[in-house]
């Protein structure tokens, strides 16, 4: 049998609706579902949640700054007067909640935060348009004067000084009295960098032993 042209009319008009219904309700339970998870999000880092789009401003007028990429992650922009600039790689929210000013000069901004037990990412973040943010692991000290950044390293290589403008390293090797921790920070008892030189106390087999001893020791920085 065949339906009258009006009747056909009505028929695919009520599935149009239908189908229009489904595709609302499907969008609306999506939109739901993502409201839940940053809800779930905000619930679990909510001074993430507060700080969003808020400048930390530091002592010579830097500052850095927390925008929303997604329902979990953040991205740092960061500046000054002349400058501002956004780093292209997301930080989770857990780790921006760790998130904090470690040093800085004219010409850096550096920031770290923590990783794990001992360890720590160190993101170095330029005050200028032209270079790269340079990104590294366990951060200990910092020549402001001549732009020289020292980080842990591993077996008998202890140290790397990294000169942050002509990306050149030194590194700092101790063979003769190897550390018997997991990890060289266990035998660095003291450490600091002030015109371009290094100091630190070397103690092994680490500084948490009842039988420990310790070197202090100077190293030129030559870079």
């Amino acid at each position: 049998m065949r339906l009258p042209k009006i009747l056909w009319v009505l028929v695919l008009t009520l599935v149009a609706c239908s189908s229009g219904q489904q595709s609302n309700y499907a969008a609306d339970t999506s939109q739901v579902a993502r409201q839940q998870d940053t809800s779930h999000y905000a619930d679990l880092y909510p001074l993430v949640i507060q700080d969003l789009n808020k400048k930390h401003v530091t002592e010579s007028g830097s500052y850095y700054m927390l925008t929303q990429f997604s329902d979990s992650a953040v991205k740092i922009t960061w500046g000054n007067d002349t400058i501002k600039r956004t780093y292209d790689e997301p930080l989770d929210f857990m780790f921006a909640e760790r998130l904090n000013v470690k040093w800085e000069n004219k010409n850096y901004l550096i920031l770290d935060y923590s990783t794990g037990s001992g360890a720590w990412l160190n993101v170095v973040l330029p005050l200028n348009n032209m270079e790269q943010v340079q990104e590294f692991n366990n951060g200990l000290c910092f020549d402001k004067k001549y732009n020289l950044f020292v980080t842990e390293e591993f077996a008998d290589t202890v140290l790397a000084v990294r000169n942050l403008k002509t990306k050149a390293t030194q590194f700092v090797i101790e063979k003769e009295k190897p550390c018997d921790a997991g990890s060289n920070d266990a035998c660095l008892d003291t450490i600091s960098i002030s015109s371009k030189m290094l100091y630190y106390k070397w103690t092994t087999p680490h500084k948490y032993s009842d039988k420990k001893s310790s070197i202090e020791k100077r190293v030129r920085v030559t870079i």
